[in-house]
């Protein structure tokens, strides 16, 4: 997975019990393709705080914005990391928070990425109680989620924290609450597979088969899916994901990392690619008006190099 330095923090104000289950969860490892926990403990009004990384990714949508048309193996190898993790969470054998469409990522190296919202959770709380926040030191520590390594401790203290909240944080504004479809994360990681599947060549073989087996998965159970993702892996061998290189922003410019050859080394070579291509296109000149095929002359230069070589052998 790449990524960087960067963080997000979570807060478990709305629903103890759900978030530390997935904290606890989340904590003991939960694949490569889940953004994992790095800090847990709690902020100073009691409630449990959990910090997640921040990959360098990019949404989905821009992914394939950027791919254009996937092959079949490119499309298996960004679905079948989604189909699997779609068919855990549907089995119990992972907790899965909820996954809006722009939750489903790829980082550079092309693989999936899935940075899911908690249950239960909100961003990291303000817990104001006064009009001035620089009044309440407290609010201002809870703003900034104090957050100690995890420790054995601390996840034991993560799959025990439903204890009653003490005091509720304020959610901000600029993140509503997620939408009941956006809560069912398996179906929405089934619904990502499925559009990636549709950017593939409509007149791919496989499409006629995957495209109703996917759109019945979305709401199936642990086997369905799990059928699904066997006939993904079925559809073609994984292929690896490459990014085009963008193009220059002006004329004149050239590609970072590419090097320029002098003019006049490419107009050389370019005058001797026409030279040739004119011979084998056109015939080698004979005369003013006559040209012999450049296949012509190689059969008589043959021809000609063995009757010398019989001769001299004669001799």
């Amino acid at each position: 997975m790449t990524t960087t330095a960067g963080s997000r923090r979570w807060c478990g104000a709305q629903d103890p019990a759900d978030f530390s289950g997935w904290v606890a969860d989340r904590a003991a490892g939960a694949g490569p393709h889940l953004v994992p926990v790095t800090r847990v403990g709690r902020c100073p009004q009691g409630h449990l705080a959990a910090e997640v990384l921040d990959p360098s990714t990019r949404a989905l949508e821009d992914a394939l914005e950027t791919l254009g048309t996937p092959t079949e193996g490119v499309a298996v190898t960004l679905t079948v990391p989604l189909l699997e993790l779609a068919a855990r969470a549907r089995s119990g054998a992972v907790v899965l928070g909820a996954v809006p469409f722009d939750a489903v990522r790829v980082d550079e190296a092309g693989a999936i990425v899935v940075a899911d919202r908690p249950p239960g959770a909100s961003d990291a709380c303000t817990g104001r109680t006064s009009a001035d926040p620089a009044a309440d030191p407290r609010a201002t520590a809870c703003a900034a989620g104090v957050l100690s390594r995890v420790t054995a401790a601390a996840r034991a203290e993560a799959a025990a924290a439903a204890a009653s909240s003490r005091v509720a944080c304020t959610p901000p504004p600029a993140h509503p609450l997620p939408s009941p479809r956006d809560l069912d994360g398996a179906r929405q990681l089934v619904t990502a597979a499925r559009s990636v599947w549709d950017r593939v060549d409509a007149r791919s073989a496989v499409r006629s088969t995957l495209d109703p087996v996917l759109d019945a998965a979305r709401d199936g159970d642990a086997r369905t899916i799990s059928d699904a993702l066997d006939l993904v892996v079925g559809a073609a061998p994984p292929r690896p994901v490459r990014w085009s290189r963008p193009g220059p922003a002006f004329p004149d410019e050239e590609h970072v990392g590419v090097g320029r050859l002098p003019d006049d080394t490419t107009d050389a070579i370019g005058s001797v690619a026409r030279v040739v291509r004119d011979l084998v296109e056109q015939g080698i000149p004979l005369g003013r008006e006559r040209r012999v095929p450049v296949r012509h002359v190689l059969v008589g230069t043959v021809v000609a190099g063995g009757l010398v070589t019989a001769a001299t052998g004669l001799r």
